[in-house]
């Protein structure tokens, strides 16, 4: 949500001054994200200040300047102040320092919209913060090839720890506090879901259900920027379309077509989901997008190791959206961990895609050398605390936030709203199975009935596949020499021989741990 360079020494001499957008303390310097979804305070005291940046709620009026100053409050106004933004509904990052020994401290929300990354320099004691990660690029930097190892070996995991050594996330709840001498980082408390329980009747559920999602959907500023919302065709895409159409009003969809190989139905349920809101569309076809799958990207292109992998679709969405004039964007991130099963309850039969994951790890390890095997059964002790908001989610919010951002566009996931989250936890099984209360709410709420239990969703199983084998020979180019094999990570031979198998095939799994391993490749290559 922001961009700085902080010394410690500047935070003991100098007083900030906002200067148009932007916030100066000597040579250092507070650049906020600017949208209209958010805004930003600077509060000072004679001793200490805060800079604060967040989404704005759609009841707070609309600042004039872009950077509101409060200059020479009391202490009791600034600890007011201070804890309201601690506990602000929505997403922010809070920066704050004390001249007395030059302490500064960096606060994350709890939502992960634009995350931040940062570095802590020893020696000059300065800290930088980004949330663009290819800033970090810029310069020579070494990759930490334990974690590059567990991404290679298809473990999912959200941590302040990155892929390079000396840059790391700003994980949600997490806070950094530096001052002349000590560097701390606490990842935050582990927060729990409430339990489930049958307190709520069906009817009772669905209704209260309905009115959380629509207080989610209208906190948010849409008076001050038109909407989009990405429409799949898919259950979660459906409800939060018809929920910001709900609040909203005017709103404007569009989405990536499959095809009718992969994802037969797509276009007929969006088609209807569209008539329903009776709202402008605009429809992407992947094949006119396909993922380039290129381990030389220039300088300007560069991409964090976990990122989009469809970037090149969504990233034509995003454009048609931005030039229909649309600033915040609206997506089902978050559906799939919405509703949960709880350890003990019953479950269904192992799914085709448990079993399709197996195989692909098997893949993945096969391509590992002993060093690199080592490396990846390590146990990984980085991980963020579990919180609220499921992992898997702030991982998904991750990889958009920053081409999102980078097109000027505020990406909204409701379904990933920790009201909504808190509430579903406590619905008793049945309506949380196959995400049946969101079924029910299209079909009580709505008249909807597009989503029966055995729908076919769509797919993007045979993308990955195709784009691979399109660039197979420029890929085999590449290939000629490969930076993780001689970091020793993974052996050259049986690269070459996942391809081989990827290009004859399109099996999935062997897909899914080639692209792991591609994209890790990608990265590497970038730190030289």
């Amino acid at each position: 949500m922001l961009k700085a360079c902080l010394r410690i020494r500047d935070l003991e001499l100098f007083d900030p001054v906002a200067n148009g957008s932007s916030i100066s303390i000597g040579d250092s310097y507070i650049h906020p994200f600017h949208h209209q979804s958010l805004e930003s305070f600077l509060l000072k005291t004679s001793e200490q200040w805060f800079v604060v940046t967040r989404e704005r709620l759609r009841s707070e009026a609309h600042l004039s300047a872009p950077i509101a100053v409060a200059a020479n409050v009391s202490a009791n106004h600034f600890r007011q102040c201070y804890q309201e933004s601690l506990n602000w509904p929505l997403d922010f990052i809070i920066v704050e320092a004390a001249r007395s020994g030059g302490r500064l401290r960096v606060r994350a929300g709890q939502l992960g919209s634009l995350p931040i990354y940062f570095t802590v320099e020893e020696r000059i004691r300065s800290v930088t913060l980004s949330w663009d990660f290819a800033d970090f690029l810029r310069e020579s930097r070494a990759l930490d090839t334990e974690v590059i190892a567990h991404h290679l070996a298809m473990r999912t995991f959200y941590s302040a720890r990155q892929a390079c050594l000396g840059v790391n996330l700003l994980t949600v709840g997490a806070s950094l506090y530096v001052d002349t001498s000590d560097t701390l980082f606490d990842c935050g408390p582990r927060r729990s879901l409430p339990d489930a329980h049958a307190g709520l009747t069906t009817t009772d559920a669905i209704r209260e259900f309905h009115q959380l999602l629509h207080e989610v959907v209208v906190s948010r500023p849409t008076n001050c920027g038109a909407s989009a919302v990405e429409l799949s065709g898919g259950m979660d895409s459906a409800s939060v379309a018809i929920a910001v159409g709900e609040g909203v009003g005017s709103l404007t969809c569009g989405g990536i077509l499959l095809g009718d190989e992969s994802s037969p139905n797509q276009t007929d349920r969006r088609n209807s989901i569209v008539a329903a809101l009776n709202c402008r569309d605009y429809a992407i076809e992947m094949n006119a997008h396909m993922p380039a799958i290129d381990l030389n990207l220039d300088l300007i292109h560069h991409l964090p190791l976990v990122s989009e992998y469809y970037l090149e679709a969504f990233d034509a969405l995003w454009g048609r959206f931005r030039d229909a004039g649309c600033e915040i964007i609206w997506s089902g991130i978050g559906g799939d961990e919405l509703f949960f099963r709880y350890s003990g309850e019953d479950g269904e039969a192992r799914s085709p895609s448990s079993r399709c994951f197996d195989i692909a790890v098997g893949h993945a390890e096969a391509l590992l050398t002993r060093r690199g095997l080592d490396a990846a059964r390590s146990s990984f002790l980085f991980s963020a605390p579990p919180g609220v908001i499921a992992s898997t989610t702030l991982i998904g919010k991750l990889c958009h936030a920053r081409p999102l951002a980078m097109r000027g566009l505020w990406p909204v996931t409701p379904l990933g709203d920790p009201r909504l989250i808190n509430f579903s936890a406590t619905l008793p099984l049945e309506l949380r199975a196959n995400k049946q209360m969101l079924r029910l709410c299209m079909r009580v709420r709505n008249g909807l009935e597009m989503f029966p239990r055995d729908y076919k969703k769509e797919s993007f199983e045979l993308v990955l596949p195709r784009a691979i084998s399109a660039r197979a020979d420029s890929l085999a180019c590449q290939l000629k020499s490969c930076a993780l094999a001689d970091l020793g990570l993974v052996s050259p031979d049986s690269v070459m021989t996942l391809l081989n198998k990827v290009i004859a095939t399109r099996e999935f799994s062997a897909t899914s741990a080639l692209v792991r391993f591609l994209w890790a490749e990608r990265f590497a290559r970038q730190l030289g």
